[in-house]
């Protein structure tokens, strides 16, 4: 059974669904263009495996607080890791999909204190195709993304889920319209990811790419290194950030990585199980529970 409610992160209120209990906490960040219900298959598998799971709206999205700024990864790390804090736990399992992906990588790098494991999902770092990922422009553009999404985003979100996955049953109607409905209010906001965090790692995939070429450059080419142990989970028909960036983004966070195959971008929605057993065999069930089997 679901709970429901506002937990403070910051100066942001974000809207929570929460599930099981203990202090094993696992928190499940959403991407574009979905919001925490997009984690209703998964999240029962981790509490069947131990844990207590908590899938906030991000801000920006749903039912969490939209303000007009602080969409940097500073201020989006700061408030998740006082998030968990508010959860009233020293530290969590931080998973992310797409965009939260990339929070839950500002997270972990800024408070790896409040980081027991880091799982990232179709989320690139330092790595943009936008050969592939042609969408992340049009975001930029003025008004006209807000526009778009104001007067019809069901239509638009329909077509980003027959391009993006593979496995189309998830994506009903039903969940179609309320993810839309999560969106639409104020597209301002959830656009800020794109004119924020894109042009961040536009900028820093521009500047390893001139310091590898130009040797009056500053040699210093390699990411910072992750404190935290890392998993990384890809699809492998993933058609927006193919499967080829996966062990690129692996080897720059020193981290394990898993190929799902048969499955496109939206892995943790596409094959839950698959998705599941590859977070719990590497991050190992709550020591409240050990030795049972995660099971659809």
């Amino acid at each position: 059974m679901w709970r429901e409610g506002y937990v403070p992160g910051g100066d942001t209120r974000f809207w929570v669904r929460a599930m099981g209990h203990g202090d094993d906490l696992v928190v499940l960040l959403h991407g574009w263009p979905e919001d925490g219900t997009m984690w209703r298959r998964v999240a029962p598998m981790l509490v069947d495996a131990g844990y207590r799971v908590v899938c906030p709206d991000l801000k920006g999205f749903g039912r969490s607080d939209k303000p007009r700024r602080g969409y940097d990864p500073e201020t989006l790390g700061d408030e998740i890791s006082q998030l968990i804090r508010n959860l009233h736990v020293k530290k969590a399992v931080v998973v992310g999909h797409d965009w939260g992906g990339a929070v839950a990588l500002a997270t972990a790098f800024r408070h790896p204190g409040r980081v027991r494991s880091l799982v990232l999902a179709s989320a690139p770092y330092r790595q943009l195709d936008l050969r592939s990922a042609w969408h992340i422009p049009l975001m930029n553009l003025p008004v006209l993304p807000e526009l778009a999404f104001r007067r019809a985003a069901a239509p638009l979100i329909r077509r980003a889920f027959e391009h993006a996955a593979v496995v189309q049953e998830p994506f009903t109607d039903e969940v179609v319209e309320h993810y839309a409905a999560a969106i639409s209010a104020r597209p301002s906001a959830w656009l800020s990811y794109y004119r924020s965090l894109s042009r961040r790692a536009l900028l820093e995939g521009t500047v390893g790419r001139a310091r590898v070429l130009l040797p009056f450059a500053n040699p210093r080419s390699s990411p910072p290194r992750l404190r935290v142990p890392t998993l990384v989970v890809w699809g492998e028909d993933d058609p927006v950030t193919k499967a080829e960036l996966a062990p690129v983004v692996a080897a720059d966070l020193d981290a394990e990585l898993v190929v799902i195959p048969g499955v496109g971008h939206f892995v943790p929605e596409e094959d839950p199980l698959a998705f599941v057993r590859a977070i719990v065999s590497r991050i190992g069930e709550a020591p409240s529970k050990r030795g049972s089997e995660v099971t659809a």
